[in-house]
């Protein structure tokens, strides 16, 4: 019995699809209609059979050649797509790479910063300033990208933006306390970690760019590790904070 009512269903179904189909293909349809005319009158009225296989023809042949037409269409743009990808990875690689190198220099100076150590890192400004683009926004393979993948790397470069801007604007500003400086370096490419990792699953780095070495990890794992290590830095940081308040108030 429950077959039995899911059959209607299905059916309703297959014939939604097939309406579809002949409304985006309209002239398979009329194609269909001047053959079944034709057949009809072959007996009666054989100029008007033949006039309307004649036009039936016509149209499967012009609905053949769009078809194909479509069809090398869609296999052009999904390799123009492809292509892009490829041409553009290497570069989206290479910024990456160096953010993950900021990143890594920033949790040490942030810790050392943080429990007011003697011993500091040697890193300078330039240190925390992202490598930028070249092929990126101008080359035409950008224009080529599907639009997820265009959008994810727009995020991302302007997230880059936003963190050189602020290294350059704060990187030894009189009144601030480094903690603050490397805590908030911290935070924006946290920020680009994460819209990093949206790059590397829509171009398919860690597939592009395997590590040299079984030992090393993809790039996806090393961006979720660096995340990690900064937020293990933080927690510390926090509970050194509260536990000098809770002294002071003692």
């Amino acid at each position: 019995m429950k077959r039995d009512r899911l059959l209607p269903s299905r059916q309703r179904e297959q014939g939604k699809r097939l309406f579809h189909w002949v409304k985006r293909n309209p002239q398979i349809g009329l194609s269909v209609g001047l053959f079944v005319v034709g057949g009809i009158a072959v007996p009666f009225l054989p100029t008007l059979a033949g006039a309307s296989f004649g036009a039936g023809a016509s149209l499967l042949g012009a609905w053949i050649k769009e078809f194909h037409d479509r069809s090398s269409e869609k296999e052009k743009r999904e390799k123009s797509q492809a292509d892009a990808k490829e041409y553009l990875a290497p570069e989206l690689y290479r910024t990456i790479e160096r953010l993950l190198y900021i990143h890594d220099r920033a949790v040490p100076n942030f810790i050392g910063a943080s429990t007011e150590s003697d011993i500091k890192p040697n890193d300078l400004k330039e240190d925390f300033i992202p490598f930028w683009p070249v092929l990126y926004p101008n080359a035409q393979q950008f224009r080529d990208l599907p639009g997820e993948e265009a959008v994810a790397l727009v995020s991302f470069y302007d997230s880059l933006h936003a963190l050189g801007d602020f290294v350059k604007d704060w990187w030894g500003r009189e009144g601030q306390l480094p903690v603050n400086i490397f805590n908030m370096i911290l935070h924006s490419t946290e920020r680009s970690l994460r819209l990093a990792q949206v790059c590397v699953d829509k171009f398919a780095l860690d597939k592009r760019f395997p590590p040299a070495y079984e030992a090393h990890s993809p790039i996806s794992e090393r961006i979720k590790g660096s995340l990690k290590s900064a937020e293990n830095a933080r927690a510390h940081h926090i509970a050194r904070f509260e536990a000098k308040a809770a002294k002071n108030e003692g």
